[in-house]
């Protein structure tokens, strides 16, 4: 009888070890699978912060060109992140696609090549084509949904990518240098500044922070240096807090100016401006060369500038800056 107890003490021993070694299992299990999915997810998002378009379309035609190039026809049915037109073609000369299936792609801008063919030329961020099947496509070895990929691109895209640095210039010429854009416009809107999330990037580092700011829009009159024409409508990032990160150029020590020494812009006023454009291809912002000097009022022929801006605060006379300013581009 004692022996029978012994036994069944055992053998309940036994099952209840098993069981919980079961239940470790089926607990670990889908952790390891959110971790592989959550690394995919990490890894689309990396992808698509380096890419300077997303789009989703069909292969139209692969063929070999004159050149001995494969060569492919790529259709754009979806735009999801970066400049492109709907219906528009792209031409890749890396990877492998069939004709008439769907992909999606992420894409930097190729180098101009004599084989090209007069098409958009890109190269592929991925190893291959992402083909969709089912609305799914396969990345990093891991089935990952369409819709899951464009909610999380749209969660970043909601993060504005900034310049990492912001440079002061005490010379006009160094200043006209450093600007992107030099312009003169009218601003035709300025929406009241509200938080907004920013993130810089510089040498694998990401920093991200929130700041008050406003897309600022205005309309290009006059335009000095820079691919606007007159008419054409500019996405500007009005963050006044800015100021407080601002770094001479020249001794490379922060500047002293604070927030409420940046000048303001006025909707309805007309101003010289002095523009970056942002580090993100996907994103048509421009900035500020920095929250001092990005920005000068002009009205008539008259310039009205602040005390803060070392390399424009001589100048009364638009005529007179814009000699200048043609001088030193």
């Amino acid at each position: 009888m004692k022996k029978h107890i012994k036994s069944t003490k055992l053998t309940l021993a036994i099952a209840m070890a098993v069981a919980a070694m079961l239940l470790l299992y089926a607990c670990a299990t889908p952790v390891g699978i959110m971790d592989t999915d959550g690394r995919a997810h990490s890894d689309a998002q990396r992808i698509y912060r380096d890419a300077s378009l997303v789009v989703r379309g069909v292969c139209e035609r692969n063929h070999v060109n004159a050149y001995g190039v494969s060569c492919y026809d790529f259709r754009v049915d979806e735009v999801i992140a970066g400049a492109a037109e709907v219906g528009s073609f792209i031409h890749i000369t890396d990877g492998a696609m069939k004709d008439e299936e769907e992909y999606l792609l992420y894409l930097v801008e190729g180098e101009d090549a004599f084989y090209t063919e007069d098409t958009n030329t890109y190269t592929l961020l991925t190893d291959a084509p992402l083909k969709i099947t089912n609305g799914k496509v396969t990345l990093f070895g891991v089935k990952l949904s369409l819709s899951d990929i464009k909610r999380d691109i749209a969660a970043v895209k909601s993060v504005i990518t900034m310049p990492y640095n912001s440079y002061y210039y005490k010379e006009l010429a160094a200043l006209v240098n450093a600007a992107d854009d030099i312009f003169i416009g009218e601003v035709l809107y300025t929406p009241a500044l509200a938080s907004r999330r920013f993130r810089a990037d510089a040498d694998g580092t990401s920093v991200e922070n929130e700041m008050p700011a406003s897309i600022v829009r205005v309309k290009a009159l006059g335009v000095a240096a820079g691919a606007f024409n007159y008419g054409d409508v500019v996405e500007l990032v009005y963050a006044p807090s800015m100021s407080s990160d601002i770094i001479d150029a020249a001794t490379l020590r922060p500047v002293s100016y604070g927030e409420m020494q940046a000048p303001a812009l006025e909707q309805g006023k007309i101003y010289m401006f002095f523009l970056v454009k942002g580090p993100d291809a996907k994103q048509n912002y421009h900035f500020a060369v920095n929250p001092m000097q990005g920005y000068v009022e002009i009205e008539g022929n008259d310039v009205f500038c602040s005390y803060v801006n070392s390399a424009l605060v001589r100048y009364r006379n638009l005529n007179d800056l814009i000699i200048d300013i043609r001088a030193a581009l």
